[in-house]
């Protein structure tokens, strides 16, 4: 989570002040200087990229509502970007709901950024782990299928179609996806632990990562 929060705005690196890169690196030093430095920042007027690095000081500081929150309010800002800017920003705040464990809310700003942004493959990575929250698994497993079609995939979101097909009885499918996460993180407990309910319904996933049918 606070990877993707850093990517602000998902904006090309040069396009930062250099006073943001500054403010995140002293929140990875230095927690709450950083947090001081962040609000002093927002008190000057620093517009969106401080607030936006205040947002970053609340979630690592383990205030994700107040996360969400400064999110949402940062993609109401005349200063916060195009439609695709303000729908990662909206996408960053359904993520912060979803750590301070208010799924609804996260669907609230979820949709709000789908709105802005229809046909955004990135976004149904977020909605995969909504979606996920709310037990909605055949929505996880479109979700994640949509994101893979658009060249976005990751080892937490296979898991979680993995987990979907799982439940729902494909095993063999399910099986593929704990592969495809393993090859992205060989060290994913929650892709080990689904192999493991794999395992006892006869489906076994040797050391080189391929499924197979135990008779």
């Amino acid at each position: 989570m606070l990877a993707a929060l850093f990517l602000l705005l998902a904006a090309p690196a040069e396009t930062l002040s250099p006073r943001y890169a500054d403010c995140i690196t002293l929140i990875e030093a230095d927690l709450e200087l950083g947090r001081i430095a962040a609000q002093q920042w927002v008190g000057e007027g620093g517009g969106a990229e401080a607030r936006h690095c205040l947002s970053v000081a609340d979630l690592k500081a383990g205030f994700p509502k107040l996360a969400a929150v400064r999110l949402e309010e940062i993609a109401q800002r005349n200063d916060a970007g195009d439609d695709y800017v303000r729908a990662r920003l909206l996408s960053q705040a359904a993520n912060a709901w979803l750590e301070g464990e208010e799924p609804d809310r996260a669907e609230a700003a979820l949709n709000q950024a789908m709105a802005l942004v229809p046909d955004s493959a990135e976004l149904q990575l977020t909605a995969a782990k909504v979606y996920a929250a709310q037990n909605r698994w055949q929505e996880v497993v479109t979700a994640v299928s949509t994101a893979e079609d658009g060249a976005f995939v990751s080892a937490e979101t296979y898991v979680l179609r993995g987990k979907g097909r799982f439940i729902v009885g494909a095993y063999e499918d399910a099986a593929q996806d704990v592969v495809a996460a393993l090859t992205l993180d060989p060290t994913n407990i929650d892709a080990l632990v689904l192999r493991g309910d794999l395992a006892q319904v006869g489906i076994d996933i040797d050391v080189f990562l391929e499924p197979s049918r135990q008779e």
